[in-house]
């Protein structure tokens, strides 16, 4: 898996992670992990696709102790940097195609992925990535999930509505298709939640929400800069409707947390 992201590490906070939106819908990801996890106490986390560092500094704020791992040495450095001040989070270089090498013998109860990171992985690379995450895991551990789906109601007005079609139903290609990344190209998949329980047939299925029906994707952070209290109103939408299954398969991004079988 190539190295994709070292460009954006720099920007990718005030880009994302600070930017209204990033707030938003971060927000409401973790409204679904307190959901389907009370207590972080002692919790051993892997974070795959860490980013900068904000998952990992919020669930060691939260009582857990957590690896925090990304393929971009750039990213990793700046999630060291976030969270040096606590102990119990950890960060190193990681590529999710040699999860079964990392540590062979080490267990946790937790492996999270946040804002679409499994979406480079193709077909193949996604059910070996599953069988491997089953062996990283405890009895009864979990993977919490934030996948970006095939369609997006969201996406599909907005592109429809410049005329750019080819964008507008972009996430239908089975094939993966090149998302522009700050300039670069970044070979993306997609995929339903349907799809993604057939493929962990190791897992049962204990929640599926979405994350953004209403709050949109992230590239019209500029217009909604200037309406906080429109988007305030779509977030709190958005909570409203965190239990509406059938809304995640046409949202920005879904949530699914497995359980290990």
């Amino acid at each position: 898996m190539a190295t994709s992201f070292d460009h954006i590490a720099r920007e990718y906070d005030d880009d994302f992670t600070s930017s209204p939106i990033g707030m938003a819908q971060r927000e409401l990801v973790f409204n679904g992990i307190s959901e389907c996890i009370s207590d972080f106490k002692n919790l051993s986390i892997l974070e795959i696709n860490c980013g900068t560092g904000q998952d990992a500094l919020n669930l060691a704020e939260m009582g857990a102790t957590v690896l925090a791992t990304d393929i971009s040495p750039e990213m990793v450095k700046i999630a060291t940097q976030k969270t040096a001040h606590l102990p119990n989070v950890s960060c190193t270089v990681l590529d999710i195609t040699q999860l079964d090498a990392h540590q062979v013998e080490k267990k946790y109860d937790l492996i999270f992925s946040n804002f679409g990171g499994l979406n480079c992985l193709d077909t193949n690379e996604l059910l070996a990535f599953f069988a491997n995450a089953k062996n990283k895991l405890t009895p009864n551990g979990k993977l919490i999930l934030v996948m970006m789906p095939s369609f997006c109601v969201w996406e599909t007005l907005y592109f429809s509505a410049k005329f750019q079609f080819s964008k507008a139903f972009r996430r239908g290609s089975k094939s993966g298709v090149l998302a522009n990344v700050d300039g670069r190209d970044v070979k993306t998949f997609y995929y339903s939640p349907t799809h993604i329980i057939k493929m962990a047939s190791g897992f049962n299925t204990n929640r599926v929400q979405p994350v953004g029906f209403f709050v949109p994707p992230s590239y019209l952070n500029p217009f909604f800069q200037k309406r906080p209290k429109t988007l305030l109103k779509l977030q709190n939408m958005d909570k409203k409707r965190e239990k509406s299954q059938n809304l995640a398969s046409v949202s920005d991004h879904f949530l699914i947390c497995l359980q290990k079988k």
